[in-house]
């Protein structure tokens, strides 16, 4: 049961969502409509790096030298970076991260450091549906037999998450209806 407390911040303040989902399940689609319906933002932290490596500083070279590997960002920096964008005063209200948290050791560690979130959507999609999505972008990357092998990391890597969050999860069926209809689906189970 809510306190009057709560809602009274729930009703002047955003949620703070993490979008959980595999390879095309549309993260990055949901998250910009919910933001901007929400007036909160969409915290990116694949964008973020990328941002990072373009600058001439000790962590911006070291995150472009393991992107041009192909490679992660080390934990600290992400979270540092999250940490900090999170404190900005348009997040006060609310921000929607995208892919974030990744694995179950970036969820404790965000928890750890005190990032605070509401509600953990995951974005059901079939297989046959991320493919189909997939190969209709027309990116070199994105064959039938890439994307499964994609789709297995996710399954190995992320999945672990849904134990994780097991308890706070809200699944929504993210396919079957228009982006704007399943993006308004997410909205109502969080307001």
């Amino acid at each position: 049961m809510k306190s009057f407390k709560q809602y009274f911040f729930e009703a002047i303040n955003g949620p703070k969502i993490i979008m959980i989902g595999g390879p095309g399940a549309g993260k990055s689609t949901y998250s910009e409509i919910i933001t901007k319906k929400l007036n909160i933002p969409h915290i990116y932290t694949g964008d973020m790096m990328r941002q990072l490596a373009k600058q001439d500083t000790p962590d911006g070279r070291r995150v472009k030298d393991l992107l041009s590997k192909g490679q992660f960002a080390p934990l600290s920096i992400v979270i540092n970076a999250v940490k900090e964008r999170v404190s900005k005063p348009d997040a006060q209200k609310g921000y929607v991260f995208d892919g974030f948290p990744r694995n179950v050791e970036q969820a404790q560690r965000m928890e750890k450091e005190g990032i605070e979130y509401d509600h953990v959507i995951n974005l059901v999609v079939s297989e046959e549906e991320v493919i189909k999505r997939l190969t209709a972008r027309g990116r070199e990357d994105d064959k039938p037999e890439i994307i499964k092998k994609r789709l297995a990391v996710y399954e190995k890597e992320t999945r672990p998450l849904l134990d994780y969050f097991k308890n706070e999860i809200i699944n929504i069926k993210a396919e079957g209806s228009t982006p704007e209809a399943i993006a308004n689906e997410i909205i109502k189970k969080v307001k």
